[in-house]
């Protein structure tokens, strides 16, 4: 191997597991400013059992009462009225096919999470009825990570920009339409040792929806108080 490239790629090792070291600390994204889309955010609050920011539940609330489950389509336009500092990130005239492409992933998620369920407590439907937990998401806010900074920026700058994704969602019973949970969440991209993902600018926020995506079926099909863990920042994974 050329001497360069070794050294360079032994440095680029040595900043990512440091980068990885700090967050394997505990280092989490600060919650998102409220962006419109909940219904009440004064109500909602942190809750130790459950893996988002802020949570609020209707009291003595039992979700899985429910037999069937309504995904309704990801709501965007919150994310799409942000002045984004990173809209360098896009091809211009691209920001809504990226954000539909995020949100269409997002429902597609969710959807395969509650059927692939071993514990089948819901069945996913079109269209909603008086028996089905409605679930409205919206993502608000898709920071990328920096490619350009990625890719030139370790030695000179030192540091890894893994991006942030929020996304704000609410509970609603089919029978009444009343809002029974609502709940916020904003989290760093998962990082790696030399993660292809960081030189990719929305793959974190594809995995932070996977993780949401099964956080989210959890809450619905848990016991009362039962404890969600929060989301792991590190991975052994390159991918």
């Amino acid at each position: 191997m050329n001497v360069s490239l070794s050294v360079s790629l032994r440095s680029l090792a040595m900043v990512a597991l440091t980068a990885g070291s700090l967050h394997l600390l505990g280092c989490r994204a600060d919650p998102a400013p409220d962006a419109g889309f909940i219904t009440n955010p004064s109500v909602m609050a942190p809750k130790s059992d459950l893996p988002f920011d802020d949570v609020w539940l209707k009291d003595n609330v039992d979700l899985r009462t429910y037999a069937k489950v309504y995904i309704a389509p990801i709501d965007t336009t919150h994310l799409l009225g942000q002045d984004w500092w990173d809209r360098a990130n896009f091809a211009p005239g691209q920001e809504k096919d990226q954000a539909d492409y995020l949100a269409n992933y997002f429902r597609d998620r969710l959807t395969k999470e509650f059927k692939d369920d071993d514990e089948k407590q819901y069945q996913v439907v079109d269209a909603p009825d008086k028996d089905t937990l409605i679930i409205e998401l919206a993502i608000v806010e898709v920071i990328p990570t920096k490619t350009w900074l990625n890719i030139i920026g370790y030695a000179a700058i030192g540091g890894i920009s893994e991006g942030t994704t929020a996304f704000e969602g609410r509970l609603r019973d089919g029978r009444t339409q009343e809002v029974i949970a609502e709940m916020k969440d904003r989290e760093f991209g998962q990082m790696s040792l030399l993660s292809i993902s960081d030189f990719t600018w929305c793959r974190h926020s594809e995995h932070t929806i996977r993780i949401w995506s099964e956080d989210l079926v959890k809450m619905c099909s848990r016991a009362p108080n039962e404890e969600i863990s929060s989301m792991d920042t590190f991975t052994l994974r390159p991918w």
